[in-house]
């Protein structure tokens, strides 16, 4: 039963979409995709169309985020038949981060330093389930650097810091370096305001910002509703998106999820500018032991928003 509740805080933790400054130049469009990805007019004559492209991050690019998800859970357990537990509680996860390019191969970042102004997370499992806790990453700095599959993680003097502190450096920043699922989907295509795009299957994980199974994702759909041009706090053109991900239970995870919102997609570089989504999430599981038939349930509305502004040293 602990593991399903950890199964959700793992979700709220990790679901950020963290399309950080990387970049691949001139990646090709899988024509694999295009047929399927394309829904309804997607060459219209009526409305504007937005072609969508990439730049190569350089030495000097910056990004600094702001994130929040919050999760009002109400949870219970029933055995055989009878209610013997229920409660509330909330989980939040807050962060700024600011990152600076060091060193860039072939357009993506391969060398960040990474600063956490503000990290701070409440959940049931901490010792004080109502506070929003300090993590150890607050107000600190760090080197990471992709090799390969994996991030090397320093601090500013070349220490590898407390085990704590990097697993949570990694979690935020595990997709620096790795190509942008965005301008995979997105690069060198045309699109129509209006027009809807269904992500590819094998896409929706990496879009989403996690490796580990949390359902089968039954639609993630994107729907260009207008484009914003630059102004003063925002140098580039923005493409916005109504946003419907839904995800279903399966072996691998109990979880139902139905998010909708707004994505921000930078036309010029395919690069998240901002994400703003809500929905109910929920799970039910069933143990059988010695004792009786345990059914634990949970649910709640998430939200979660993100913010990035780039810029260029």
């Amino acid at each position: 039963m602990t593991h399903s509740l950890a199964q959700i805080a793992f979700f709220c933790f990790l679901v950020s979409l963290p399309c950080f400054v990387r970049g691949e130049p001139n990646v090709a469009v899988d024509t694999a995709i295009e047929p399927a990805a394309a829904v309804g007019a997607a060459r219209a004559r009526a409305g504007r169309v937005v072609r969508f492209q990439q730049r190569p991050t350089v030495v000097g690019d910056r990004v600094a985020q702001r994130l929040g998800v919050h999760l009002a859970l109400t949870t219970k357990i029933t055995q055989s038949g009878q209610t013997a537990h229920e409660s509330t509680s909330d989980m939040r996860r807050q962060q700024q981060r600011s990152i600076e390019v060091l060193d860039a191969v072939d357009g993506r970042a391969v060398k960040i330093q990474a600063s956490f102004p503000l990290s701070r997370r409440q959940s049931p499992e901490a010792g004080s389930p109502d506070e929003l806790a300090v993590q150890p990453i607050e107000g600190k700095t760090y080197i990471v650097h992709r090799e390969g599959d994996q991030l090397a993680i320093t601090d500013t003097a070349g220490h590898i810091p407390p085990k704590d502190q990097y697993k949570l450096v990694a979690e935020s920043l595990e997709n620096v370096g790795k190509p942008n699922p965005l301008a995979l989907l997105l690069v060198d295509r045309h699109v129509t305001v209006g027009q809807r795009i269904l992500v590819p299957r094998d896409m929706v994980q990496q879009l989403l910002g996690f490796d580990d199974p949390v359902g089968s994702v039954r639609r993630f759909e994107l729907t260009l509703v207008r484009v914003d041009p630059a102004d003063e706090s925002h140098r580039a053109e923005r493409a916005v998106f109504q946003t419907r991900i839904e995800i279903m239970p399966n072996e691998s995870s109990p979880l139902t999820i139905s998010l909708n919102g707004e994505m921000v997609v930078e036309t010029e570089t395919c690069r998240l500018a901002a994400v703003e989504l809500n929905g109910p999430v929920s799970m039910s599981t069933i143990e059988r032991t010695s004792l009786g038939i345990y059914q634990y349930s949970a649910g709640g509305e998430l939200h979660m928003a993100i913010r990035s502004q780039y810029s260029t040293k």
